[in-house]
């Protein structure tokens, strides 16, 4: 596989939405599904989804006190970037 090169296998359901959504935004398949990929893995969400895929490995997770260390300092980067 060459680099940056990725192959998925979608359900027949899947790959037929989307197309459909790629057609109404007027973008190639393939184009469109990398857009949306890397959205989804840009987004605020990634590091919640991985947290959480980690849980599910492990077992382990974060205290109430060790979650709002957490959301405080990730806060205070967001505010710091602002300036």
């Amino acid at each position: 596989m060459a680099d940056g090169e990725l192959f998925l296998k979608l359900d027949d359901d899947t790959a037929r939405r989307l197309r459909a959504a790629a057609e109404a935004a007027g973008q190639a398949v393939e184009s469109y599904a990398a857009e949306l990929i890397s959205s989804g893995l840009a987004g605020e969400w990634a590091d919640s989804f991985a947290r959480l895929a980690e849980y599910d490995r492990t077992g382990d997770y974060m205290s109430l006190e060790e979650g709002a260390a957490y959301f405080r300092t990730k806060l205070e980067e967001r505010l710091a970037n602002r300036k």
